[in-house]
């Protein structure tokens, strides 16, 4: 028998982002073996892309109304759907819809801010209507829980993976010579230099840079990423490190560049206030980087345990600094810390919700 699932997502195939990928990883983990995804974006252009097999991805719709009147024309086109999965809560209320005129169930994704700032009333309806929530982390699931009513076995945490890329290795001197660091410490932060995201705390770094550079003069803080805030954040650089070249932007870096990115560092540092998770703290440890995150969110999920690194109060300069005297000789994260988020662990987890899910009974069309 075939499993027909219909994925309406912000991105997945041809964006870059924790949420593409997230949803690009889940889906690879399902299909095949009896299992068909049609993948329908907001955002984001597969054309070219050679998709795994049992995966099709629609052409993207960005405009709300047309993409809730075309996810109804592909769900007839594919039917029958037995699973509406939606990828983010936003979307809640025209996935509920498609599942309700489908008869199909209804999975809902939930990742992070986006639990506790869109907080309509609709979403909330949209969210308690799910047959199945699953979270990226357990403070997303709580935040969850504290604001819609669901029974809480009906929200399973499912934290994202890491690729099989991201390994241990010898630092690239080829690189190391081409970014002219100077012998370090290097201490290294990877992620998108958006407006909408400054709780990912590059400014608490650069604050802390001139007392670090006091023991290590030739310390340097690597920002990998671009986006709109990046001009601000160059200037904030260059008012609070007290030096120019403590801080080097090198703006976006190629998803095959970012391994050997890691393995040149000697920490990573993202102080984060509000992440859903941080796929880059796990990609940092499964290269060998002890990491420091920061309290709030779902960094605790990605930094389980001292064998990854530590947790800090991004408000506090001091603790971020005893943070980063303590880790930075500490050498190398031990592999076995990060084995529990490879991919056969994901695999084996998405398929159990998916079991889980399709063990329930299909809705009646029209059923809310």
């Amino acid at each position: 028998m075939t499993v027909r699932i219909l994925a309406l997502v912000t991105d997945a195939y041809g964006m870059r982002g924790g949420i593409a990928r997230y949803n690009r990883d889940l889906f690879e983990a399902l299909a095949g073996n009896g299992v068909e995804i049609f993948v329908l974006p907001r955002h984001g252009n597969a054309q070219g892309l050679t998709l795994p097999a049992g995966i099709s991805q629609f052409p993207a719709v960005l405009d709300r109304l047309r993409f809730c009147l075309v996810s109804l024309r592909v769900a007839w086109r594919c039917r029958p759907v037995d699973v509406v999965f939606c990828g983010h809560v936003f979307m809640a209320p025209f996935a509920r819809l498609v599942a309700r005129l489908t008869g199909a169930r209804y999975w809902l994704q939930a990742h992070g801010t986006e639990v506790w700032t869109d907080r309509s009333e609709m979403v909330r309806r949209a969210i308690e209507a799910a047959d199945m929530v699953s979270t990226v982390s357990r403070a997303t699931r709580r935040l969850l829980l504290d604001w819609v009513d669901l029974a809480p076995c009906r929200v399973r945490v499912l934290p994202n993976t890491v690729d099989d890329r991201f390994t241990p290795g010898p630092p690239s001197e080829a690189m190391r010579n081409r970014l002219q660091l100077g012998p370090g410490p290097v201490l290294l932060t990877v992620g998108r230099l958006s407006s909408a995201e400054r709780y990912k705390g590059h400014e608490q770094v650069f604050a802390a840079l001139p007392t670090l550079r006091r023991q290590f003069p030739d310390l340097v803080h690597v920002v990998a990423g671009d986006g709109d805030d990046r001009a601000r954040l160059e200037q904030r650089a260059a008012e609070l490190a007290g030096d120019r070249r403590a801080v080097r932007f090198l703006g976006y870096v190629p998803d095959d560049e970012l391994p050997d990115l890691y393995r040149l560092a000697d920490l990573f540092v993202m102080p984060s206030s509000d992440e859903g998770f941080g796929i880059v703290y796990l990609e940092a440890a499964a290269c060998g980087l002890r990491v420091i995150g920061g309290a709030g969110g779902g960094s605790g999920d990605a930094i389980p345990d001292g064998r990854v690194g530590v947790v800090v109060d991004p408000d506090d300069r001091d603790a971020l600094v005893a943070a980063v005297l303590h880790l930075v000789g500490q050498g190398r994260v031990d592999p076995a810390a990060i084995e529990p988020y490879r991919r056969p662990h994901f695999a084996a987890a998405a398929a159990r919700l998916l079991a889980r899910l399709l063990a329930q009974p299909r809705r009646m069309r029209g059923a809310a």
